[in-house]
């Protein structure tokens, strides 16, 4: 599979200063229509050095 059966994205963040550059990658990768997206403020994850995660669903 690839980004084309993406149907959707559910993504965290660590602060809203990671919410516009994860937001242009995104909007980069997928064209019109996007898949089905939601995207969280978390306080953080079990490594403190990660600031994003990303988990996508594909259907082929």
């Amino acid at each position: 599979l690839g980004l084309r059966d993406i149907i959707r994205i559910n993504a965290y963040v660590t602060d809203r200063a990671h919410l516009r550059p994860y937001m242009d990658v995104r909007d980069r990768l997928f064209s019109s229509p996007a898949p089905a997206s939601t995207l969280m403020i978390v306080s953080g994850f079990a490594r403190p050095e990660f600031k994003v995660e990303v988990e996508a669903i594909a259907a082929g």
